[in-house]
């Protein structure tokens, strides 16, 4: 080839690539010129004027903000359910209560004032607001406080929270150029165009149509885009800057070995149980002296200064245990009523100065998912006074399940001193079915399961001294009743029974007919009690705690004592 020819063969290409550039916002102008145009955020968001969109977890929800003066307000409960659970509204008194392990920030609506302790500080704006009879949080003060993520977004204004911690995200690149859709096709207007590279949550429990699938954008705006403009698709789980703030916990010296002491009348409560002596191993002593008697926050007591006395003398502290097993409580209202929580905490903290307890024990076991945000609130508002009075303060939970989440043991193993879990009643009283009090796996998994959501430095694993004897008659549901180690011992010999070792369980198994009756019984005794302290000792937690004083022997304490060295 000439070189005449070769540099009018390069002109040519030239000309053609140069055609091609300034052909291409040609066509695109063209393309642009006939499809639908943009659509207003306005229409996706709804917002009225002054409103607020909010954006949880991914997902646009129903309720709406407000902005007025420059400052946006959250409804109380989107800010305690996914902004900060310790933001705790009492929608009775009008009152939004904040515990720091600083101590309690109070703030009732409207005011332009606030308690933090005894100190009474200013906002620049009111921190709990009211409109039109609903309650609503600053801004400015949650983001003082909370550990959520959260970032506010304007043209229209829309706040995007992210709280779940444990959730994971389909998440993706875009990976050209391209517009959110609000639709499943290019018929449809778009919302906004995103440029490469921006990342976008998949939303996977939508339908793909016509090659688009449904995307939301990191500022809350949800529409369809073409499947081929993402790429680096995977689950991932939000990243989170900030921790909620864990309480300083008041630890014994050494491990806890705490065995409850059940007392129900004055008479029986100023007395140590008579296995006193043989507990060299036991350093806590838990008695049933406080139990909940109406729904203002007021409580029985059954305390004795002789018995604190005694026991300190023994060398053992003294946790007096609270209950709520009064059917006529209500803990929405014990709990959740802002100055019946306050009065609780006030004379439960006061009784046990003036009996010069070392602790207090709340059992209660009637949360519900309406009561407890409140319960949590309570046990913040109890351990910080506690603190104050060098109380130590630990909560009874049975393992954590689907059922009673609601307790929420990760917030509690950053709250009080010591989460007690009660791995006894794998069958109770009202079981469907025959079957072990506490077998070897049902205690593995609950410490398991425990230690998942509490640091093992806070928890103290609860085992039992009784065994229940099951009558099955046929078509019947069985009946149970309880035996101490020495009672079950001596009815299977009565019965002429001979217990057998069960691996399954970790227990021995004894079972005999009567009167047309079949008895199944799964013992705790030392055998089966020395493999479920070896659990305990495995997973190096605070110690341990034995349900009742009373229902063991003195052969029991020889068996703890050599577990816990």
């Amino acid at each position: 080839m000439t070189k005449k020819r070769k540099i009018i063969l390069v002109a040519v290409l030239l000309a053609v690539i140069l055609v091609a550039l300034l052909a291409r916002p040609v066509i695109h102008m063209v393309i642009e010129l006939f499809e639908p145009g943009q659509e207003s955020l306005n229409d996706l968001f709804q917002l009225k004027k002054g409103e607020v969109a909010l954006v949880v977890d991914d997902e646009l929800q129903k309720v709406k903000g407000y902005k007025t003066g420059g400052e946006i307000y959250v409804p109380a409960d989107i800010a305690s359910q996914y902004m900060d659970q310790r933001i705790y509204v009492d929608a009775t008194e009008k009152s939004l209560s904040y515990a720091t392990k600083e101590g309690v920030i109070l703030a009732k609506a409207g005011a332009a004032e606030y308690t933090f302790g005894k100190e009474t500080k200013s906002a620049k704006a009111p921190v709990l607001n009211e409109k039109e009879a609903k309650l609503y949080v600053s801004l400015s003060f949650i983001k003082e406080h909370a550990s959520c993520s959260y970032k506010t977004y304007g043209s229209p204004d829309r706040l995007i929270v992210m709280s779940d911690r444990d959730a994971e995200y389909t998440m993706a690149t875009i990976t050209e150029d391209t517009r959110i859709r609000k639709g499943p096709n290019s018929k449809y207007k778009y919302y906004v165009e995103v440029p490469e590279g921006t990342r976008v949550f998949v939303e996977t429990d939508i339908k793909q149509e016509n090659e688009y699938m449904a995307v939301t954008t990191l500022d809350g705006i949800s529409g369809y885009i073409p499947n081929d403009r993402i790429e680096k698709k995977q689950e991932e789980k939000w990243k989170f800057d900030k921790e909620p703030e864990s309480f300083d916990q008041m630890a014994m010296k050494g491990q806890v070995c705490l065995g409850w002491h059940q007392v129900t009348n004055q008479s029986s409560s100023s007395y140590l149980p008579s296995s006193i002596n043989n507990a060299k191993a036991m350093n806590v002593l838990s008695p049933t002296w406080f139990s909940l008697s109406d729904n203002n926050g007021n409580f029985d007591s059954l305390a004795s200064g002789t018995y604190v006395a005694e026991a300190h003398g023994a060398g053992k502290k003294v946790w007096g245990l609270v209950s709520d097993f009064d059917k006529k409580i209500k803990l929405t209202k014990v709990l959740g009523i802002t100055s019946n929580r306050t009065r609780l905490v006030n004379n439960l903290v006061a009784s046990a100065i003036q009996y010069q307890l070392d602790g207090i024990n709340i059992d209660f076991e009637h949360v519900t998912k309406d009561s407890a945000a409140a319960y949590l609130q309570f046990l913040r508002e109890l351990t910080l006074k506690c603190h104050v009075n060098d109380l130590v303060v630990s909560v009874d939970n049975y393992p954590p399940a689907e059922y009673n989440s609601f307790y929420d043991l990760a917030e509690q193993g950053r709250i009080v001193d010591y989460v007690i879990l009660m791995a006894y009643d794998e069958h109770y009283n009202g079981s469907e079915e025959s079957g072990s009090v506490s077998s070897l796996p049902f205690v593995e998994n609950g410490v398991k399961n425990v230690l998942a959501k509490v640091p093992k430095e806070r928890t103290v694993v609860a085992l039992p001294f009784y065994s229940r004897l099951w009558k099955e008659v046929k078509g019947k549901k069985p009946v149970p009743e309880a035996y101490g180690m020495s009672g079950a011992e001596s009815m299977i010999r009565a019965n002429d029974a001979s217990p057998t070792w069960d691996d399954a369980t970790g227990q021995y198994y004894a079972e005999f007919k009567s009167s047309g009756a079949t008895y199944k019984i799964w013992l705790e005794e030392e055998t089966s009690l020395g493999k479920k302290l070896e659990v305990v000792k495995k997973n190096k937690v605070a110690g341990v705690a034995f349900w009742k004083l009373g229902f063991e022997r003195a052969v029991t304490w020889t068996t703890i004592m050599d577990a816990l060295k």
